[in-house]
């Protein structure tokens, strides 16, 4: 009765629309609802990203200043105030990009040594009777240990954060040793111009201990944006980071809903118009919002499957590298091993030092392995070689080896360093493969004698070696992700080495100074030997960190604009005593009076001190000539030299990673080979092109191109 005395209602053209214009409303504003719940997804993914950012950069400004302060305090306890302190914080800003100024504070609180002086008047000024800066002072005087202040209106102007270290004599309070990091400095370290970037609003405050009020590092008072503070952990009390967007971008899903009613009323307009036509036009467009839903939906899902599986790719890639490292000394014997090699070897990492490791190796190749590793040491060649490894209880491991030797500045060798890697896996696929490889060609053998009397003979021939193709791809595949692995590994491995080096250098240079007692001659030359070789290991490091980043598509660059002419001017600035020591000069020609490049700065300056290195390391005389013009919006750069040049069969290998050309450079020239594979690389990442040109005897001219306005979107 009731659907009855309903359906003439519903004909009628008036309630038909009504109920058109209802239903269309509550999909298409569905839908809307949908599209802003996605569109404030993105927005807050953007937001947590730069919160990252700035925090991960906020740990490593605390982890560099409690490493310097502690430096400079060392220094003090053990020798008093340093009559080179200049020279002493000069090191300290070079290494450390983050730091402003250097200071020391005697007992009483009076700042007493500055560097650099310029701008910085704050000699005899008291921090201990001062009412901002008392309060971190003593705080650091009773924790007797390092101490972050701030925020703190500085003396030479602006805000920043003052790093403290307590220095005790005897056990009695002779002063601080500190850092200054101005809050602007900290700010272009992470791309930040509050003047450009308006899509978010920064600040950093400190909760005081004395008075538990808020303390903001720049003059925005955040206080009512409490929602957005993220607090962080640090020593020196309560820190709070504030993220907050300064507009609100429109929501798109604004679009959306306008669309809705317009379609909305359009329907219900169009069912009352045409009346009779009421069921089709329904259908259509309930049709079309449901497939739109519907792809939404999908896209929305697919999305969702890519972020996992890439996920549990990275995982896998970085905690299953199978790799082993060893070092030894002048004599080849073992003087370090990593836990890989006691896997690999069923050894404990004790037992595995001196000549002791020899006994992992299986018997069936212990002769031929020490005969190649003896030759190595005598003849002071590369070490390669396949070898088995057997344990304690029997297991064998087939390893790849490859070892080279560790040369000082003076080109003395001082030992080797080698890695060894896991291909047991390798050698049964090869002997799978020859195993197919045989019976394929037995097989071959009878198809053929099969071949003239049946059709069929041939067609099952066919379909065997489709399936060996396939067992091959397989293995291809296996070997890829191998390689992949061996990038992360390289990548990881480099960041660990890189803390300790710079810790070996740090000390190194102190003891050099004589600060801790004098020293001879002998130790003189020993310590600057030791010293050299850590910066150069240093060097290398950072070489193979970059090109693992690179394989393993890790490497991230930034673009905005920046003056390239005073980039290549800081550039050449920086070789000059370099090349003045090997009797070279440097010449420019350069076609404009100002060049503003957007690209990364960093990866650029990177590149020109690959190339201008390399023109320096291989001339002996004549200048260096750089060019610079502008072409159809492309920057152009050439750096030519009248170097020992390269042959042409040598120019294809010139590229490729971990290469260095003729064994004699190899022994003349130091380095890993990686400078121009990173180079190569850096341009292509930054949409660019590098060629050389070079005659043996004669010289070469590096050519590099780059757009003069690039992003990663082009």
């Amino acid at each position: 009765m009731k659907q009855s005395a309903f359906y003439p209602l519903l004909k009628k053209p008036f309630v038909s629309g009504l109920a058109t214009l209802i239903i269309l409303l509550v999909i298409t504003q569905f839908i809307a609802y949908q599209k802003y719940l996605i569109n404030e997804n993105e927005d807050k993914k953007e937001l947590n990203n730069q919160v990252a950012l700035i925090k991960e950069k906020l740990q490593t400004l605390v982890m560099y200043s409690y490493s310097a302060t502690k430096t400079l305090a060392y220094i003090v306890e053990r020798n008093g105030v340093p009559e080179d302190f200049n020279n002493i914080a000069m090191e300290l800003l070079e290494r450390n990009k983050y730091f402003d100024v250097v200071e020391l504070v005697d007992a009483n609180g009076f700042i007493t040594h500055v560097y650099p002086l310029k701008d910085n008047d704050v000699i005899g000024f008291n921090i201990i009777k001062s009412i901002e800066a008392a309060s971190g002072a003593l705080a650091t005087i009773k924790r007797k240990d390092f101490f972050i202040a701030g925020p703190v209106h500085l003396k030479q102007g602006g805000i920043g954060m003052v790093s403290r270290q307590p220095i005790f004599i005897d056990n009695k309070f002779s002063g601080f040793s500190a850092v200054v990091t101005t809050l602007s400095t900290f700010l272009k370290d992470l791309n930040i111009d509050n003047k450009e970037d308006n899509r978010f609003i920064y600040q950093l405050s400190r909760v005081n201990f004395n008075t538990g009020k808020e303390e903001f590092f720049l003059e925005k008072d955040m206080s009512s944006y409490q929602s957005y503070a993220v607090p962080i952990k640090m020593s020196s009390g309560e820190w709070k980071l504030y993220v907050v967007p300064s507009k609100k971008p429109l929501n798109t899903a604004i679009g959306y809903m306008v669309f809705g009613f317009i379609i909305s009323f359009l329907g219900g307009w169009s069912v009352w118009y045409l009346k009779g036509q009421s069921q089709r036009f329904k259908k259509l467009v309930n049709s079309k919002l449901v497939e739109q839903e519907k792809q939404l939906k999908q896209i929305y899902e697919s999305s969702k499957e890519k972020i996992e599986k890439s996920e549990i790719l990275y995982r896998s890639l970085t905690s299953n590298a199978p790799v082993a490292i060893f070092n030894t000394n002048e004599a080849g014997a073992f003087t370090y091993v990593n836990e890989q090699w006691v896997k690999y070897s069923g050894m404990s990492l004790q037992k595995s030092l001196g000549s002791a490791w020899q006994k992992a190796i299986h018997p069936e190749d212990k002769e031929r392995v020490l005969n190649e590793w003896q030759n190595t040491i005598m003849n002071d060649t590369e070490f390669k070689s396949e070898l088995r490894f057997q344990d304690k209880n029997g297991k064998i491991t087939w390893l790849q080896v490859k070892a080279v030797k560790l040369i000082d500045t003076n080109n003395k060798k001082y030992g080797f360093i080698g890695i060894a890697s896991d291909i047991t896996e390798r050698i049964n696929n090869e002997k799978e493969l020859l195993g197919y490889k045989n019976n394929l060609e037995k097989l071959v053998n009878l198809r053929t004698e099969e071949l003239h009397d049946s059709k069929e003979a041939l067609l099952n021939l066919l379909e065997d070696m489709n399936i060996q193709s396939m067992e091959l791809e397989k293995e291809k595949v296996k070997a890829q992700s191998a390689d992949l692995m061996k990038s992360a590994f390289l990548a990881t491995m480099s960041h660990e080495l890189r803390t300790p080096m710079n810790s070996i250098i740090g000390f190194t240079g102190i003891l050099l100074k004589e600060l801790a007692g004098p020293l001879n001659d002998e130790q003189k030359k020993q310590l600057t030997m030791v010293k050299n070789s850590g910066e150069h290991l240093l060097r290398l490091i950072n070489d193979v960190l970059d090109i693992s980043k690179i394989e393993a598509g890790k490497l991230k660059v930034s673009f905005y604009p920046f003056d390239y002419l005073l980039s290549l001017k800081n550039t050449l600035d920086f070789l000059k005593p370099q090349a003045s020591a090997k009797g070279l000069g440097f010449k420019t020609e350069i076609s404009e009076m100002k060049i503003t490049l957007v690209s990364d700065e960093r990866r650029v300056e990177q590149i020109l001190l690959n190339l201008l290195s390399n023109a320096i390391k291989f001339s002996k005389k004549g200048d260096i000539l750089v060019k610079v013009a502008i072409q159809d919006n492309v920057l152009i750069t050439q750096v030519i030299d009248q170097g020992i040049g390269i042959s042409k069969k040598n120019l294809v290998k010139l590229f490729m990673p971990f290469i260095q050309l003729e064994a004699g450079l190899s022994r003349n020239h130091e380095g890993t080979g990686l400078g121009l594979a990173i180079c190569k690389n850096l341009i292509d990442k930054l949409g660019g092109t590098i060629e050389v040109e070079s005659e043996l005897g004669k010289g070469s001219n590096f050519t590099f191109k780059l757009p003069l306005d690039y992003t990663l979107d082009n």
